[in-house]
């Protein structure tokens, strides 16, 4: 018997046992982060955190379920990294609005030098600096300017339903809506009608349709939750283009359209849409600013950073990008949910049709008419309820603060619950019921404060909120007007919902639609 063998095959199998504890214990090594807290919450798995539970419950409702075993306040993590829970409004409050300048930047996946520093990822005064300058795209004053050119893309939407109406079919009605959208876009952000209504194939809407849904068990997505130091290592071998997926196809119509925008000699008197206000924000010779030459700025306030330090080529293609799809993909959804709660609540529906003849009549709806439309804004608020498009807002602590006598530490991801939220039956009675009338003056009156944020809250607010909400209003007014939405057999009820990025349904939304009849 070869003794020696025999040793040198138990060592190796002994290297093999440490090395897997050792590695099964790297995974596990934040794993008392919220025990050292005082903080209870889902038991985590070793590298993979609380992802596996997330899966098995739904991302859509997950953080609702668990709010209903650990409370308002709790801890979770993404692969290794801890997350701070809370459905507690006071908390939220302080959060978003009483300390925003201690939680005034997100916890972003910086995927490449586009992504981190688009409006969504910037921080700090490199935030502030950018919502100034996006800012005047998205007044009231702005709005009348624009509805115009919605309405022309409302028309066109009308036309598409009028052919599914006289051929008598059902239809899944995210598509629809997606090209809707993509032309809203196009034409309000960048002064370009690109009619992917009337070529249901453009490319655009054909990219689009799937750049949110990837989960965080995408290969490499996976790898930098589990081992975040890899997002480097990723970046520099230049593999992002594996995570950003259908964003590139994006960037080069953006970039495409910055530079010939940019032939264009600007005057007052252009639509001052968003690309045009970025490129009247650019400084010349800093459309590219490396990190030293801004160094040597020394930005102090926003005035510097507008007078000295101005926009970036890479900073007015992020800004494109994050319009262009963030802004496609929640109205389009919004009004894919809306559309669905119309078909199963035909009594509702017909409140909204006569609320919308009574007082538009024949007329066409526009920013100041719609505002006219108490019904229908209480339907959209409602669907914003039981559909918000993202379930969580996340915020980062800059400095170790106590809120409610829970210690945040530095750097702690604090994540706000929406969906939690939006269905605590001690804020909403019934909460997996349509009631629009939770949205009445009276029955708003008597809200507690931020237990609804779909569009989210303080001063990092959607920034796009009025756009979006118009772009809604204008289409719904349009398709209840002229049509009955029908529910068909192949409408679901519950939905099925999907566990992506932004809320989707899994199945699809099928209706059918038929023509009103004129009286």
């Amino acid at each position: 018997m070869d003794v020696l063998g025999l040793t040198d095959h138990a060592t190796t199998l002994a290297l093999v046992a440490v090395l897997i504890f050792t590695f099964y214990l790297f995974g596990r090594r934040n794993f008392s982060y919220f025990k050292e807290l005082g903080l209870s919450g889902p038991k985590p798995i070793s590298h993979l955190g609380n992802l596996l539970q997330m899966k098995k419950l739904g991302f859509s409702r997950v953080f609702q379920r668990w709010r209903e075993i650990y409370g308002d306040v709790y801890g979770m993590y993404i692969g290794v990294t801890p997350n701070c829970i809370i459905s507690d409004p006071e908390f939220v409050q302080e959060v978003l609005v009483k300390r925003f300048s201690n939680f005034v930047n997100r916890t972003v996946f910086e995927a490449d030098e586009i992504s981190s520093v688009e409006l969504a990822s910037a921080k700090d005064e490199h935030w502030k600096y950018l919502r100034t300058v996006l800012t005047p795209s998205f007044t009231s004053h702005q709005m009348r300017a624009m509805n115009t050119m919605i309405q022309t893309c409302a028309d066109n939407l009308v036309g598409n339903i009028d052919k599914l109406a006289e051929n008598g079919e059902v239809t899944e009605v995210k598509k629809l809506f997606s090209a809707y959208t993509i032309d809203v876009i196009a034409a309000t952000g960048f002064g370009i009608m690109v009619n992917s209504q009337k070529n249901p194939d453009d490319p655009l809407v054909k990219k689009a349709k799937d750049i949110f849904k990837f989960t965080f068990f995408q290969p490499l997505i996976l790898l930098t939750v589990v081992l975040p130091s890899s997002a480097k290592l990723i970046a520099k071998l230049g593999l992002t283009r594996f995570i950003i997926g259908n964003q590139i196809f994006f960037r080069k119509f953006c970039k495409k359209l910055i530079e010939e925008r940019k032939k264009i000699q600007m005057d007052n008197g252009m639509h001052k849409n968003l690309l045009n206000l970025m490129i009247k924000a650019q400084l010349k010779g800093h459309e590219t600013l490396p990190p030293e030459v801004e160094k040597e700025l020394q930005l102090e306030n926003i005035t510097d950073w507008r007078t000295k330090r101005g926009i970036t080529d890479n900073e007015m293609l992020a800004q494109c990008v994050l319009l262009f799809l963030a802004g496609y993909e929640t109205t389009a959804s919004t009004l894919t949910f809306f559309t669905h709660l119309m078909a199963i609540n035909p009594e509702q529906q017909e409140k909204l049709h006569q609320e919308i003849v009574d007082v538009l009549g024949e007329d066409l709806p526009t920013y100041d008419s719609v505002q006219k439309l108490p019904y229908l804004n209480m339907c959209m608020d409602e669907t914003l309820r039981l559909y918000p498009i993202l379930n969580a807002l996340d915020r980062q602590c800059n400095k170790a603060c106590t809120i409610k006598g829970v210690k945040i530490p530095e750097k702690l991801t604090v994540r706000i619950a929406v969906d939690a939220l939006h269905y605590n039956p001690k804020y909403w009675p019934e909460p997996e019921k349509f009631i629009p009338e939770r949205f009445s003056e009276e029955a708003k009156s008597k809200q507690v404060p931020f237990t609804y944020l779909p569009f989210g809250g303080g001063p990092r607010v959607c920034l796009g909120m009025r756009l979006a909400k118009l772009e809604f209003k204008i289409a719904a007014v349009e398709m209840i007007r002229n049509f009955k939405v029908l529910r068909t057999e192949k409408t679901e009820d519950p939905l099925q919902l999907d566990d992506t990025l932004l809320l989707a349904s899994r199945n699809g939304v099928w209706v059918k639609f038929e023509r009103r009849s004129k009286k």
